[in-house]
């Protein structure tokens, strides 16, 4: 979450999941069945929607494995979108989604909210006061002093994740690894301090968007080592693929960025949904979602995922057929706060969350522009905060430690980096469950023969 963000009306996917068996194809929106499914009773009704496959190269030949990795989407073939299901109400989505549920060939259906379409973000007041510019000659600062979350141990109860002793004693900088991050927010290619040739753009965003959210994303990430600006915990990593939700939804999304990365590699979802009451809660709550993580973390792809702003207990009994599915093998980030890692109040928690990040509004990174302002390619803010912010922290400090093991010859799976990053790292605080921050020192340091030195007294 930015500061100032402002949400519109929301909109609704309708995600169909038929058994790969009953169908032949899907092309220019119809569905084609297999000859066992045409003469059912359901086909009449079925012929009247309009379907959008949710990967769409599969809407064809129904097969796609991967060259970068062992994923095959080929379960996938009836996994499809009800096109209009975004002009439709609420009311007549759960209609249509309770007819489609009694058909034998679904499998499941979804209604998936589309992530709503965020205000631009102004300038804010910073903590001192003044947005930052000299003038449109200045040269932009380097705002390294304000990432305290790079920092281990600062005093006063405020530690961050450790990434600067990691630079130092492991070179722990992030080489070696691909990251892609799938949100609704705008990504600046351009921007001075993110601009190169591994910043890939794979799903662009449709229209204007200028929230900067995908853009402060990469800015903890992977900021250029420049000497102005920000400072990225994973500066000297290989790839940043951006994606956006909306052209494609978020299965369809992920896919295309599953096809790029490797076993080692870190997926961000910068996404959430809705749950109880619509209360904004991981984006794996989705069954499309939690089944295609599965998926990926069984590639060895570490999959680093929002809990949601929702300040929702997953442990409340309405998630129970959530919990009940077992472990898709992903990383669930709360929001804690800066000082004394508690659960930041509008965190969603409970005991499926793993690990937190700092999420109460000190996170410095690129764009918006609240801290200096010198055009469109040259922002920087000092208040990310949320699950969002939590999320691109630990992501950032997988990627650093992922890069580690990546030196000294092996990688190490999605569960084995859950397990190390939640044994190591520095315990939560106060308040309902989130799990501890990762300390990316104590992580690598448990695996290496280094000796660490001792703090000074």
């Amino acid at each position: 979450m930015l500061h100032g963000e402002c949400v519109m009306n929301k909109t609704y996917n309708l995600l169909v999941k038929f058994t790969p068996d009953s169908i032949s194809n899907v092309t220019n929106g119809k569905i084609f069945f297999n000859e066992s499914e045409k003469k059912a009773k359901h086909a009449s009704f079925l012929s009247y929607l309009e379907y959008r496959h949710a990967i769409p190269d599969l809407a064809e030949t129904g097969k796609i494995k991967n060259e970068e990795n062992s994923i095959d989407f080929s379960q996938y073939k009836g996994l499809v979108y009800i096109k209009n299901a975004p002009y439709m109400s609420l009311e007549e989505l759960q209609r249509l989604a309770t007819a489609l549920r009694d058909i034998d060939i679904v499998e499941y259906v979804e209604i998936e909210p589309v992530e709503p379409e965020l205000d631009p973000v102004g300038p804010a007041p910073t903590p001192s006061g003044e947005c930052m510019s000299a003038g449109p000659t200045s040269t932009t600062p380097n705002f390294v002093d304000r990432q305290s979350y790079l920092l281990g141990d600062s005093g006063s109860n405020v530690i961050g994740i450790d990434a600067m002793n990691a630079w130092r004693l492991f070179e722990a900088t992030g080489q070696g690894i691909r990251c892609a991050d799938i949100e609704n927010g705008h990504f600046a290619y351009d921007h001075e301090d993110l601009e190169g040739s591994n910043f890939i753009e794979l799903v662009p965003m449709p229209g204007e968007n200028t929230n900067d959210h995908g853009t402060a994303v990469a800015g903890i990430v992977f900021a250029r080592n420049n000497g102005f600006g920000m400072l990225g915990v994973a500066y000297d990593i290989d790839v940043f693929y951006g994606i956006s939700q909306g052209p494609l939804g978020r299965v369809g999304g992920i896919a295309e960025g599953l096809r790029h990365l490797r076993a080692g590699d870190v997926f961000i979802y910068e996404m959430q949904t809705g749950g109880r009451e619509d209360r904004l809660v991981p984006a794996d709550f989705n069954r499309g979602v939690w089944d295609i993580t599965k998926q990926a973390t069984d590639a060895g792809i570490i999959v680093v995922a929002a809990a949601g702003n929702g300040s929702e207990d997953l442990d409340h009994p309405f998630y129970e057929e959530y919990r009940s599915r077992g472990d898709n093998g992903s990383i669930l980030v709360g929001a804690g706060t800066r000082t004394g890692r508690n659960r930041f109040f509008f965190s969603t928690y409970g005991s499926p969350i793993h690990l937190q990040g700092w999420g109460d509004g000190y996170v410095a990174t690129c764009g918006v522009g609240d801290l200096f302002n010198e055009g469109r390619t040259k922002t920087y803010t000092s208040l990310f905060a949320g699950t969002s912010a939590a999320t691109a922290v630990v992501g950032a400090a997988v990627i650093a430690v992922q890069s580690w093991f990546k030196k000294t010859g092996t990688v190490i799976t999605p569960r084995h980096m859950r397990e190390l990053l939640i044994r190591t790292g520095t315990p939560q605080g106060t308040g309902e469950h989130i799990g501890p921050l990762p300390h990316i020192v104590n992580a690598i340091a448990s695996q290496s023969a280094v000796e660490l030195p001792a703090p000074a007294i």
